[in-house]
């Protein structure tokens, strides 16, 4: 199946940033914080990074291009969700001038996009680690709106 972001995960992950993990080739994680997130298709996300925040991840990330991020500050609560894929760092190119543009205050360094593959519940309870992307995109979106009703930036 794909993924195909909700309304309610594009406004979390946009509002918030997210919290990005990594692991080297020999499996050692590594966590940054992206203050700065677009959702650029309805199955990618791109993250405008500082060197600091990219310096890193960023040898990881070009050795073992999977990356799992879930949303920062109270987003982790209320968008209880982990986001897989692969990752691509750019430093130039159209995509990164576009991203570099939107992310005003951010001193950009670099543009991570990361094409999605896997979407989990993290919430508490009986669904933690309950893998969403093998349901159909309005499952997704029906077993969200069951749960949920706030939509941040509406």
């Amino acid at each position: 199946m794909s993924i195909i972001l909700t309304e309610r995960m594009k406004g979390w992950i946009e509002l918030m940033g997210c919290h990005l993990c990594v692991a080297t080739p020999e499996g050692v994680p590594l966590v940054t914080v992206s203050r700065f997130a677009r959702v650029t298709k309805p199955d990618q996300v791109a993250f405008a990074m500082e060197k600091g925040e990219i310096g890193l991840i960023e040898a990881a990330v070009t050795k073992n291009p999977w990356v799992a991020f879930g949303v920062s500050r109270q987003g982790g609560i209320r968008a209880a969700y982990q986001f897989k894929g692969k990752g691509k760092v750019l430093k130039s190119g159209p995509e990164f001038e576009s991203l570099k543009q939107m992310a005003e205050g951010i001193a950009t360094d670099t543009v991570l996009v990361v094409d999605l593959t896997e979407l989990y519940c993290t919430k508490p309870g009986a669904e933690a680690g309950q893998r969403l992307d093998v349901m159909a995109p309005d499952a997704v979106d029906a077993w969200e709106k069951a749960r949920w009703t706030d939509i941040p930036g509406k």
